[in-house]
């Protein structure tokens, strides 16, 4: 029988007094579910680390990470501007940086080859020409929010 995420955190006893004091209970470790509330009740609404200044200090340099379940790209742009997206093709949802750090001017995806500039805007697609009411614009890699420089990376 599973048990409930309520019983599986009251396997935790934080009213014992610290010399009665242990390491959190063994579900907590591997239980989907308890990482899901991880996820939504602690790291969704604080700072995470997503790397290093130092990686991108040039323009075109990028690393990709995972901050939480999302995958992201991190990028310092022509501009000279640093900024995040998610990394995610707007067209199939495929990763469109598999690198996990590099320097390019574009990423391209692999999946059905959309191209994206390192400021996030879709420069390209293959094969679509003619599509009816579409707005290049509206369908660069959007941006991984909150994003604030400087909060997010460190140097």
């Amino acid at each position: 029988m599973e048990r409930s995420v309520e019983s599986l955190l009251n396997l935790y006893r934080p009213e014992n007094p610290l010399e009665q004091a242990s390491t959190i209970p063994s579900p907590w470790y591997f239980e989907a579910r308890i990482a899901r509330l991880e996820n939504e009740q602690v790291f969704a609404h604080a700072w995470q680390v997503a790397g290093r200044v130092d990686q991108v200090q040039e323009k075109g340099q990028f690393f990709t990470a995972e901050l939480g379940d999302e995958p992201i790209v991190v990028a310092r742009g022509e501009d000279g501007l640093l900024r995040a997206f998610y990394n995610v093709c707007r067209h199939h949802a495929a990763a469109v940086v598999t690198e996990a750090q590099g320097c390019a001017k574009q990423f391209r995806c692999p999946y059905h080859g959309w191209t994206y500039g390192n400021d996030g805007a879709l420069k390209g697609m293959v094969e679509f020409e003619g599509v009816c009411d579409f707005d290049r614009a509206k369908n660069g890699l959007g941006f991984a929010l909150p994003w604030t420089p400087g909060r997010i990376l460190y140097s």
